[in-house]
């Protein structure tokens, strides 16, 4: 997971048009202005980041605000803001720095609210420093994902699925504080719902969403009723609990999850990679194991100089899963050429997201568990059905996430346990017990309108490998190394996710490939 502080806008903000009466500036030092605060920027975010890394280190100690408020300061200068939108630009590399600055102005006055900053800075200590009574022991977040993972023990995964209420009655009033705070900031900065502005920032928007999660839903609903079906019958219960949907899949290949340890981890990720023509060893790329809050954080400190990686201590081929994909966020950090920081760090998420799970879906390749992992060609092929199976209740548990958050934006006063119990079912087809578990989740606060990408990454992912295996054929080698460089790692906020898409794959973005993962293949076709 990487999240970026000013990302794509597809569609010019109100806000950042000037009338026809506007004082026209003189576009030579205007454009000497925005190279000097760029520069600035690039600074400052390397401090940021630099804080972000230990702040999930653990350091409570650790603030952000400083540096926020140095970055406000130079995004939100009124002065320049008016010549900015003013400036008669030509040159068409100029007219996107000055859209992307002036949106990155609108979303800073949001996320760098001092009264807001400080929330959000609280709810993210309280949720590092909490700890949850599972079975007679105190858990962290990690452990307490490993018990609902992994745990036989079906009573102790009810525990911990209850356990994680206890984040959302610490924490669950000062979200729903945080969410009026940014409707309220986005009216006044951006003219428009939060929620609308931060999905034309993730590079998409609310139709395009819901048409997707739709066409996903509908047209896998039968693997995911022949999955529930699997469930009740293996795990020989009366009635499929929400504590027991992610614990199924550990049960499908158990002895395969001990072949997935830390140890060798980071060395056999590398070697994935090395396939493709990509040596880490010479990328300025540090890895660190250690328990975090999200399950794996990849962050620029400065493109192409410094990237830090971390991922928490997760069990299993989840482990492996998430390494992957923090691998493609570092080959992307590493690879991106533009000319300026504003175009580099502004890339949209679901291309981003996308390169990660293009190298988590890597590890599902029998071409590439048999020789880097060491599977025989049975276990490939079992751990690849087990990975269609899971991914048929993850999309959905993602698409659970992000539409009780939209709908939580469009009237947060509602009840917010009532309205993610009716979602959670809806999507997932069992009783989720008015659970109140929707605290749990760390975006909400920290990182918000984000978790939609990562049903979008995992369609661009697909489309991807569909594009590589249509162009090279099965066996990947440098040459894929090549097409991945040339047409997605290089990119940042020149191009739309859209011309990214059409010129590297010659399509639009589509569900269509996903779908087509999740079914399952006519007996005797591997």
């Amino acid at each position: 997971m990487r999240i970026i502080l000013s990302a794509i806008l597809l569609v010019p903000l109100a806000a950042g048009w000037a009338g026809p009466y506007a004082r026209v500036a003189p576009s030579g030092s205007v454009e000497r202005t925005l190279d000097r605060k760029e520069q600035e920027l690039e600074q400052l975010y390397a401090a940021y980041w630099q804080i972000q890394y230990q702040l999930e280190l653990g350091d409570t100690k650790a603030s952000d605000k400083e540096v926020e408020g140095k970055l406000r300061d130079v995004i939100n200068d009124p002065a320049f803001l008016e010549s900015l939108k003013a400036a008669r630009f030509t040159v068409p590399i100029l007219q996107r720095r000055r859209q992307l600055f002036l949106e990155a102005a609108a979303d800073s006055r949001i996320s760098t609210n001092a009264e807001l900053a400080t929330r959000v800075e609280s709810i993210r200590k309280d949720g590092s420093a909490i700890r949850y009574d599972v079975g007679g022991k105190l858990l962290d977040r990690p452990e307490l994902d490993n018990v609902l993972g992994h745990s036989a023990d079906r009573d102790l995964r009810r525990q911990a699925w209850y356990a994680q209420a206890n984040l959302t009655k610490l924490t669950g009033d000062r979200i729903r504080e945080v969410i009026k705070m940014r409707n309220e900031l986005a009216d006044r900065y951006a003219g428009q719902k939060f929620s609308d502005f931060m999905l034309q920032r993730r590079a998409t928007s609310r139709r395009d969403l819901s048409n997707w999660f739709e066409q996903i839903k509908m047209l896998t609903e039968p693997e995911y009723q022949a999955l529930l079906s699997a469930m009740q019958r293996e795990l020989r219960v009366e009635k499929v609990e929400p504590w027991d949907l992610q614990y199924y899949f550990s049960t499908l290949t158990p002895e395969l999850e001990t072949r997935f340890g830390f140890d060798g981890a980071w060395e056999r990720t590398a070697k994935v990679a090395s396939l493709l023509g990509f040596d880490f060893s010479r990328l300025p790329v540090d890895v660190k194991i250690t328990d975090i809050t999200f399950g794996g954080y990849t962050m620029p400190i400065w493109y192409g100089k410094e990237i830090k990686i971390l991922v928490s201590k997760h069990a299993g081929i989840l482990f492996a899963d998430t390494i992957l994909h923090e691998s493609g966020h570092a080959l992307h950090f590493s690879f991106v050429q533009e000319p300026t920081f504003i175009l580099k760090d502004n890339y949209p998420p679901p291309m981003d997201e996308g390169l990660g799970q293009t190298m988590s879906l890597m590890l599902f390749r029998p071409e590439i568990s048999t020789t880097v992992y060491g599977l025989s060609i049975d276990e490939a092929h079992a751990l690849r059905e087990r990975r269609r199976l899971e991914t048929n209740y993850s999309m959905r548990a993602l698409m659970v996430q992000s539409e009780f958050e939209l709908e939580a934006y469009d009237n947060p006063d509602q009840d917010l346990d009532g309205l993610y119990d009716r979602i959670c079912s809806r999507y997932l087809d069992v009783d989720c017990h008015r659970s109140r578990t929707w605290g749990y989740d760390p975006f909400y606060a920290a990182i918000p309108i984000y978790e939609q990408n990562y049903v979008l990454a995992e369609m661009f992912a697909y489309q991807i490998h569909h594009s590589i295996d249509e162009k090279f054929g099965r066996i990947w080698g440098r040459q894929v190394g090549t097409y991945l460089h040339d047409n997605f790692l290089i990119r940042g906020g020149s191009m739309t996710l859209d011309q990214i898409m059409r010129q590297g794959t010659g399509e639009g973005l589509t569900a269509e490939y996903l779908i087509t993962s999740l079914k399952a293949k006519p007996p005797g076709e591997r």
